[in-house]
């Protein structure tokens, strides 16, 4: 009888063992278990930061547009006047751009929203003082059209300003 059980538990330690290198290998370690809550933490911290990388492209992207219609427009200016669109000045906003533009014998302006954003941008060509002057600014999109006084419209954040 003792025989017997021996010849069994040996029986069944084999078999586990034999499994084991068959069978497909999961290891469990205290490293790998995290609990929910830190896993949804991690897959939070990732999107924000994807989200932010976004961000920066974009604007990265937008701060490009701004530049290049601030130098078209001057060169424009030069030959006549300032264009009234993106394509006569050889330029094109992405998809996810809204832009508009503004102007007169002045001065003009270029606004851009991103859809899925909630700052805008703004770049100005305008004479002063027998020179042409620049200005980039980035603000809160609520304020995208209105008229304003000086530098950039109230409440936004100037990027640069140029005079020529």
């Amino acid at each position: 009888m003792v025989q017997v059980a021996r010849a069994t538990a040996a029986m069944v330690l084999l078999l586990i063992g034999c499994s084991a290198l068959i069978g497909p290998r999961r290891s469990l370690s205290f490293d790998q278990v995290r609990p929910s809550a830190e896993a949804a933490s991690t897959n939070g911290l990732m999107r924000e930061l994807m989200q932010r990388e976004i961000s920066m492209d974009q604007r990265r992207e937008v701060e490009d547009l701004l530049g290049s219609f601030a130098r078209a427009q001057m060169t424009r200016h030069y030959w006549g006047e300032f264009s009234g669109s993106l394509p006569d000045l050889g330029l094109t906003a992405a998809e996810h751009l809204n832009t508009t533009m503004e102007r007169n014998s002045v001065r003009t302006r270029l606004w851009i929203v991103p859809f899925s954003e909630t700052e805008a941008y703004l770049a100005e060509v305008e004479r002063w003082n027998g020179r042409l002057r620049t200005r980039q600014c980035r603000g809160p999109q609520q304020s995208v059209g209105l008229d304003f006084e000086g530098d950039c419209p109230p409440g936004w954040t100037s990027m640069t300003t140029r005079r020529g």
